[in-house]
């Protein structure tokens, strides 16, 4: 089966909007070995603002944290991570010449907010599934599905 894969395109206004972007699910020991380096990011930084329920969703959890990971660690760690999680993205450009699909840059973005949507795609695409496993697997969950039944 085919890695995930979906387009978002800006829709906020500014000089991003209508920008194409290409996001392409990780291989899963990608995507493994960058949960355990995030979680080992956060006890490096002493990252304390979890809530209980969170941290009980085991990776799933890490889905929800998203940037405020990447936010609390070092400088250097975080751009390691953001670099992994943007190598996932390429941007589309459009010309009269036709379309040209690459790697995204850094010269890709004018706007700080298109970063923050696109890091949050990003997650969602790779860790997203963890999240729904994780509410699929709450107590509240089996409750309504028991009364679903």
């Amino acid at each position: 089966m085919a890695r995930k894969q979906i387009t978002h395109i800006v829709e906020a206004e500014g000089r991003d909007q209508g920008k194409e972007f290409i996001i392409t699910e990780m291989p899963a020991w990608d995507a493994d070995t960058l949960a355990q380096d995030i979680w080992r990011a956060m006890g490096n930084s002493k990252f304390t603002n979890i809530p209980q329920d969170v941290i009980a969703m085991g990776s799933a959890g890490l889905a929800t944290l998203g940037l405020s990971v990447l936010s609390a660690s070092t400088p250097e760690v975080a751009s390691t991570m953001r670099d992994k999680l943007l190598d996932t993205v390429d941007v589309v450009i459009t010309s009269d010449a036709g379309q040209q699909v690459r790697k995204v840059k850094s010269i890709d973005f004018e706007e700080v907010q298109t970063i923050r949507q696109l890091m949050d795609k990003v997650f969602e695409v790779n860790f997203g599934f963890l999240v729904i496993a994780a509410e699929s697997d709450s107590p509240s969950s089996s409750k309504t599905q028991s009364q679903a039944v």
